[in-house]
Parts: structure tokens; C-alpha cells; sequence
């Protein structure tokens, strides 16, 4: 009886495991063709394995008997009538084809993960089936991140280039947080969420896209304070089961959870305070920090009741600091230029954008006196 090759080795030196013997690797052409992948022969036998060497005009090809056993088999070149090569780099390729089209708002560094991350795929699979795929999602890449290190923004699917984004800057920032707290509503994270409306609401409220995301963040809060809630209504239920839980344990075992369970809250009340101390509006909620949970809880209810009120006043100081941005850099007097000024001034914008603008009219104004001399 004729064992196959992997049996007949077991039979002769005995067990082994996988670690034992190395894997031989699958024979690459000069072409970089990986000779690995379903083999048809004349009789339309079908092999799947890999050529381990050329013997002459013959592979010898390794192949699947069943799913855990292999066997060899010496082919003559001319019996084969076709070899579907398996392609290494087509798993790969599948994260990095998710590379691009970028979502919007990226950052030059975050650009920057996706091309090392492309760059890493050519270096390993440098004659792959996909690097035309790759080397085209490098460009676009390499093109986008150009782009935003010179000060453009990609919004809306769409780049911007740095001088458009510049004179929309007060409406694209708008815009970036109020898709950071879309997201991160949409995933789940609500603390996240909060902390980003915090931002937009101090910055943003003159902006047309705030009443936009108002009932996002509503959601959120009711989501996060019916959960802070309930933890605080079994909190205390909950600190007397654990109490009786230790005290019924062994002395050995009761101080090591002791200890675990202190060290555990130090940490919390650690977090806690450094949150407090860096003015955090929205503090980390835990269901074993008490203190945490009725100070997040209480800012909720405060926010429910401000943003279910009386809605803002519809505002668009994007709209005004568009307008003053066109004033600014035209050839407009000096009079009108500060009657621009003026207006954003009105608009509620915040300090830095005004300053923008008043440093940029200042510019403008003594050139234009300089000129006149």
C-alpha cells in the first residue's frame, strides 16, 4: 500500500509537530509570479499546492490530500494545461483599497498613516496584482496631504484648497465639529460627543450649522442621562452587595479584592480631579464613581432644559466673515474696510477669527497709505 508523502514520513522518524520541520517555500519566477494555486493536468486533475523546486522539465508540487494532510507529486511542465496563481497581495490589498477616498476633515499626520500604510504594501509586494491599485491610491494620498499641509481642508468629499478654505474659515471650523459630534453620536460615544459640543457651542453659536446639530446632541444627552441614572439608583445597592460579598470571603482572598477594588478607585478619583482641575465640563462617568455620575447628571438636566427652550436666534456669522475676509483684501478705502470690521465685531465672532480680520485691515490700510505717499 502506498502512503502518502507526509503519512510515510510520520511512519519513519516518528511524531512531529508543525515547528519541527520549515515550510517550503513556493517557487517565484523571474516575473515575480508565485507559483502557488490550483494546478490542472491533462487527466484534469486538479493539484492545489505550490512547486516547491523545478526538477528539469518537471515541479515538484505540493498539495492539499485533504485539509490536514499534504503530499508531493513530481509533474512534467508539459502535463499541466493550467496554473490559476494564487494572489498573496489580494487579502492585503483590501485595507489599504479602504484607504481612499478619504473621509473629510483628515489632518496631515492622519494623511500621513495612510501613505506609510500604502507605502508599506509596495515595499512588501513590490511585483503584486495590485500595485497599480496601490501606486494610484499613493498619488491621490500623497496629492490630498499636499494640499492640507499648505492649509486646504477636504469637505464635503471635495478638496479645498488653502486660499478658499481661508477666506470660509469661521464656516469650515463650524462645520469639522459638527461632524466630529455627528460621528461620534453615530458610534456611540457620547462623552466624546459632549466635550465637542462644549467646544462648538462656546465658539459656534452664530454659525448657520448650529441649530443643525442641536437635536443630535439633545439625543445624546437623553441617552447618557437615562443611563447615568439608572447607575445611580443601584449605586448604593450595589456598594452593599460588594461590602457583603468581601465580607464573606476568606481573609486572603477579601484583601487582595480589597486592595484591587482600592487601587481601582483611586484611579477614578485620580481621573476625577485632574479632569475638575483642567476645567472639564463633562467629566469621565463611571458606575463606581458616585461623584462623577451626579455631576455629569446634573449638567445634563441643565443642558435639556437650555437647548429644549427657546431655540437660538437663527445666525450666519460665517456669511459676515466671508464678506469682511472679500472687503479686506480688495481695494476698498479704508473707511469701508473698517465698517467691515465693524460688523464681524457685531457678528459675535469669536476673538481669533476678529483678530484675523483686524490684523489683515491693519495690513491692507498702511499699504494703501504707504502707497499714496
Amino acid at each position: 500500500m502506498k502512503f502518502p508523502f507526509a503519512i510515510t514520513s510520520l511512519l519513519i522518524f516518528g511524531g512531529f509537530s508543525a515547528t519541527d520541520v520549515a515550510p517550503a517555500a513556493a517557487v517565484v519566477l523571474k516575473d515575480g509570479t508565485v507559483l502557488k494555486g490550483e494546478f490542472t493536468l491533462k487527466d484534469k486533475t486538479v493539484l492545489k499546492g505550490e512547486v516547491i523546486r523545478i526538477q528539469g522539465e518537471s515541479y515538484v508540487i505540493e498539495y492539499q490530500v485533504t485539509p490536514s494532510i499534504k503530499d508531493l507529486k513530481t509533474v512534467a511542465k508539459a502535463d499541466i494545461v493550467k496554473i490559476v496563481t494564487a494572489k498573496p497581495d489580494a487579502k492585503a490589498f483590501e485595507p489599504i483599497a479602504k484607504l481612499s477616498p478619504t473621509p473629510d476633515f483628515l489632518t496631515a499626520e492622519e494623511y500621513q498613516q495612510r501613505l506609510s500604510a500604502v507605502q508599506a504594501f509596495l515595499v512588501k509586494f513590490p511585483k503584486g496584482s495590485m500595485v497599480k491599485e496601490a501606486t494610484a491610491i499613493l498619488e491621490t494620498l500623497s496629492e490630498e496631504r499636499a494640499e492640507v499641509s499648505a492649509g486646504g481642508r477636504k469637505v464635503g468629499g471635495l478638496m479645498i484648497k488653502a486660499d478658499e478654505y481661508r477666506a470660509n474659515a469661521f464656516d469650515l471650523d463650524a462645520r469639522v465639529l459638527q461632524m466630529k459630534i455627528r460621528n461620534a453620536a453615530k458610534t456611540g460615544q457620547w462623552l466624546t460627543a459632549l466635550r465637542a459640543f462644549a467646544e462648538f457651542d462656546k465658539d459656534y453659536q452664530a454659525a448657520a450649522c448650529y441649530r443643525e446639530v442641536l437635536p443630535v446632541v439633545v439625543g445624546v444627552l437623553r441617552t447618557l442621562r437615562s443611563q447615568i441614572d439608572a447607575s445611580l439608583k443601584t449605586f448604593d445597592a450595589r456598594m452593599d452587595k460588594r461590602t457583603a460579598e468581601l465580607e464573606a470571603m476568606a481573609p486572603a482572598d477579601r484583601e487582595a479584592s480589597k486592595r484591587a477594588i482600592d487601587g481601582e478607585s483611586a484611579k477614578l478619583e485620580k481621573l476625577y480631579q485632574l479632569e475638575k482641575a483642567a476645567s472639564q465640563a463633562w467629566v469621565t462617568p463611571n458606575v463606581d464613581h458616585k461623584q462623577a455620575l451626579e455631576d455629569d447628571l446634573a449638567l445634563a438636566d441643565s443642558e435639556l432644559q437650555r437647548l429644549t427652550g427657546a431655540a437660538p436666534a437663527a445666525g450666519d456669522a460665517g456669511k459676515v466673515f466671508r464678506h469682511t475676509w472679500k472687503v479686506i483684501h480688495s481695494d476698498a478705502d479704508a473707511e469701508e474696510m473698517e465698517k467691515s470690521v465693524a460688523n464681524a465685531e457685531a457678528a459675535a465672532l469669536p476673538e481669533r477669527y476678529l483678530k484675523l480680520l483686524q490684523e489683515i485691515a491693519k495690513t491692507h490700510a498702511t499699504k494703501s497709505t504707504d502707497d499714496d505717499n
